[in-house]
């Protein structure tokens, strides 16, 4: 009983969790990621390491979605393409034994589309969605994440949407809905990605076409 009792313990963690949020160029099928952002929770604890990365989505933003995101045409395309930080990715979330989205069925297919264009291993861990949970509670007036926040006292700092800032505030709405008693403390302030890289002065005008980048990935 002793020896059962040690396998257990060394063979058992606590459940680890990690909240993702992306922004893309649209709400198309065919439109792109520009901005991931993601924390990690373990036995509802919130760790140090996040993630929070910016891409050059090949694509201009539909008007409403840069809105959203922040990011202008001319920024994004001097950014990393996905698929040159998809291995980085996919390594970082494969930690998971659960991912956590606000809207699973909208984020989760981007995600995915660009693993497999980066032809890596697409993610297969069980899925968790907030907003379904928020609409078994509170009904179908429970949709976006600001509504759900509301309602838990928690609101983002910031008017544009940052995927990291929203990751963290969806890891406070879905620690609320299991039960948890020591809520994440709050933030006063992010930062920008970790790999934002500078551009040149914004041309006046209509924008050039969008310059050429080697990439591995295969067309989709």
């Amino acid at each position: 009983m002793g020896n059962l009792v040690m396998d257990i313990a060394l063979y058992t963690h606590k459940k680890r969790v990690i909240v993702l949020d992306t922004a893309t160029t649209g709400v198309q099928p065919k439109d792109r990621i520009v901005t991931v952002g993601a924390v990690r929770l373990e036995g509802h604890e919130l760790q140090r390491q996040s993630l929070y990365l910016i891409f050059d989505p090949r694509k201009d933003s539909h008007p409403e979605a840069a809105e959203i995101h922040g990011y202008d045409d001319w920024i994004t395309r001097f950014q990393d393409l996905f698929c040159h930080l998809a291995p980085r990715i996919r390594s970082w979330l494969s930690w998971a034994d659960e991912l956590v989205m606000h809207d699973a069925a909208f984020n989760l297919p981007y995600l995915q589309r660009e693993l497999r264009k980066a032809k890596l291993e697409r993610l297969d861990q069980p899925t968790f969605c907030t907003m379904e949970r928020a609409r078994e509670v509170w009904g179908d007036e429970a949709k976006s994440l600001d509504d759900c926040l509301k309602r838990i006292g928690r609101s983002r700092i910031y008017r544009v949407h940052g995927a990291l800032e929203d990751a963290y505030l969806t890891a406070a709405l879905y620690l609320q809905q299991n039960g948890s008693t020591r809520p994440i403390a709050r933030v006063n302030s992010w930062y920008p990605p970790t790999n934002l890289k500078p551009c040149p002065p914004h041309p006046i005008g209509e924008l050039p076409r969008r310059p050429r980048k080697k990439t591995s990935c295969r067309k989709i």
